[in-house]
């Protein structure tokens, strides 16, 4: 290098440190006039362009620097900006090219090594993903609801009638708004509840499958634990109780946001930078304890985390597909959205979920409806010059489909049999085949209106209880071709003669002896004769017609009588049961097929 062209150097140097950029790169120009082979120069010219962000001019200079001294370790940073820079482009054999060029330039086992490993990984992945796209046709949910510039982070009730997102209005106040499902698409969105949204931002929510229970994110609110934390708010009948902050137990002096709700209200993801983590944002669970208190969350670990971010998880309807965001595993640039499943109490690792769902720009905030069928997002189409955020739904296609254990659903009211008035109730909902208890949920208590989650293919037994009344049982199958069972339950008041059928006691064919699958029911039915101690019933047996009249009356009468003695080795006084059969005498539906004659074989009991 000439004498003049060191001087200009060194003052291009000096006006560089002084961030005196527009006088650094002229002077840098002149010593590449004097020099053209000046390693350094293009090297820092390259950096200046890039810290400007005009990329064109960057690209110009990193490719100069590496042609001429690509082995040495100072053009680690070139390659790996080239890598960079084709893969925001999409070209991703270029990027692959620069990233393996840049690795044995970095020091093994650092930060830039592993960086550069998992950007080469993600060159290789998006290739692939590239030539075996999925078949997605997305479709925007129409000017009705993305009436805003920016809307995002989608969230649906069970039965697919309510959806929930967050809007950004032009004076950059976030708020939560909701609309229902018209004949033709959308109704026009409405804010959520004035009970909610403030003059400040709430957004990023969720909400449990009926549609009752939601937690949101609110930032830099003086009952706040951190940055952000998470609120809960109640729906009773059309209105939304007070949000009540989660407390410090879940929230913390970090940044807490994007919670994701189980189906049942019972288990809370969400995600987080709090201390304990896998690295930088987390994704945590917290679950409802006996008290309905949030238990400490948990990390869920490095099946799921990365050192890097992941965050906007999504919990499915089915309690085990787990949906959420990283930039620590191998995609398609930036976060995509990868599924991982729950076997017991592990997570399987961590899959993306293809192209192009995901794409070259950050993709969060993905909802799959209950049946698995449906997906909910956000596109940014900002790319396109209209600097817009908007929610689009897509048909999941059958090979994710076949990841998402469908469900369906349970939906009704519970109301006095004879006003009609709708009533707040406890439901619980058991599992017939393993006798569990797999649901304990309320009716609301303005409207009597219910919905719960059911495993597909499952058999139910369903028990409504308020005191007062005649706790009602009702059992049922779910099968593939349904979508959701419809569960309007009268309640009886406790008045003399009033009587209701056991619906799950089993007998084998001709025989008097318990089932074991009769268990849960003859357990509900001792509860509520302990819970009511002055009240005396009769238990009925009865048959259909098949068979003789003598034979079924006998057995009619046994079956009841198995009943009876259940109730008193459960601690019922004999004296308050008595027990009878009936036979054939009292059918209550024709015994015309076997849907009627299962109806007439019966026990029921009656308020003496």
């Amino acid at each position: 290098m000439s004498r003049k062209a060191r001087e200009n150097y060194e003052n291009a140097q000096k006006a560089w440190q002084e961030r005196k950029l527009p006088e650094a790169i002229a002077l840098f120009e002149k010593v590449l006039e004097q020099d053209p082979s000046s390693y350094d120069t293009n090297l820092r010219l390259a950096q200046i362009y890039e810290l400007q962000r005009n990329p064109n001019l960057a690209k110009k200079y990193y490719l100069r620097a590496i042609s001429l001294k690509p082995g040495v370790p100072q053009s680690a940073t070139a390659f790996h900006w080239l890598g960079r820079h084709y893969l925001e482009a999409e070209k991703y054999d270029s990027a692959q090219a620069y990233f393996e060029k840049a690795l044995p330039l970095f020091p093994a086992r650092s930060s830039l090594f592993r960086l550069t490993e998992k950007s080469i990984a993600s060159s290789k992945f998006a290739q692939n993903a590239i030539k075996n796209p999925l078949d997605i046709q997305k479709k925007s949910l129409g000017d009705t609801v993305n009436f805003l510039e920016t809307q995002y982070f989608p969230v649906l009730t069970a039965d697919d009638e309510v959806l929930i997102f967050t809007g950004l209005t032009q004076n950059r106040d976030e708020n939560i708004y909701t609309t229902q499902r018209a004949k033709n698409g959308w109704a026009k969105p409405e804010e959520i509840s004035a009970a909610i949204n403030t003059i400040n931002n709430e957004g990023t929510c969720t909400v449990s499958a009926d549609g009752r229970t939601l937690v949101f994110t609110a930032c830099n609110r003086q009952d706040g634990f951190g940055s952000c934390d998470l609120y809960i708010t109640r729906k009773e009948g059309k209105d939304w109780t007070a949000p009540v902050n989660l407390g410090e137990q879940v929230n913390s002096r970090e940044w807490e946001s994007q919670p994701s709700l189980s189906a049942d209200g019972h288990l809370l993801y969400f995600a987080s930078d709090r201390k304990g983590g896998q690295g930088k944002r987390d994704i945590w669970v917290t679950s409802l304890n006996n008290k309905l208190q949030w238990t400490a969350p948990k990390n869920l670990g490095p099946a799921i985390n990365t050192p890097d971010d992941e965050n906007a998880p999504f919990i499915h309807a089915n309690n085990r597909t787990l949906f959420y965001a990283s930039n620590g595993l191998p995609g398609m640039g930036g976060f995509d959205i990868f599924i991982a499943q729950k076997m017991d109490t592990v997570w399987s690792p961590a899959k993306n979920i293809g192209y192009p769902i995901n794409t070259v720009a950050d993709q969060v905030g993905l909802f799959i409806a209950s049946d698995g069928q449906h997906a909910y997002y956000t596109d940014d189409t900002s790319d396109k010059g209209k600097g817009r955020s908007l929610l689009y739904t897509f048909d999941v296609p059958e090979s994710l489909q076949e990841m998402i254990i469908p469900t369906r659903y349970a939906k009704g009211k519970v109301f006095d049999k004879k006003t009609s008035a709708p009533l707040a109730s406890d439901i619980d909902l058991f599992d017939l085949k393993t006798q569990q208890k797999v649901g304990a949920f309320t009716s609301d208590s303005k409207t009597g209106s219910f919905l719960t989650v059911l495993n597909t293919g499952g058999e139910y037994a369903f028990y409504v209880s308020k005191n007062g009344y005649l706790f009602k049982s009702l059992s049922f199958t779910v099968s593939d071709s349904a979508s959701f069972i419809n569960l309007d339950v009268p309640l009886e008041a406790i008045e003399k003669d009033r009587a209701e059928v056991l619906n799950n006691i089993f007998f084998k064919t001709g025989e008097y002896a318990l089932d074991e699958k009769s268990k849960v029911e003859l357990d509900k039915m001792a509860d509520f004769l302990s819970r009511n101690k002055a009240i005396r019933v009769e238990i009925s047996g009865h048959t259909d017609d098949v068979g003789s009249a003598p034979e079924n009356l006998e057995l009619s009468k046994k079956r009841a009588q198995s009943v009876q003695e259940y109730l008193h080795k459960s601690g019922i006084a004999p004296e308050r049961i008595t027990f009878t059969g009936y036979g054939e005498t009292r059918p209550v539906a024709a015994n015309d097929s076997e849907l009627s004659r299962q109806k007439n074989r019966r026990i029921e009991w009656r308020i003496l």
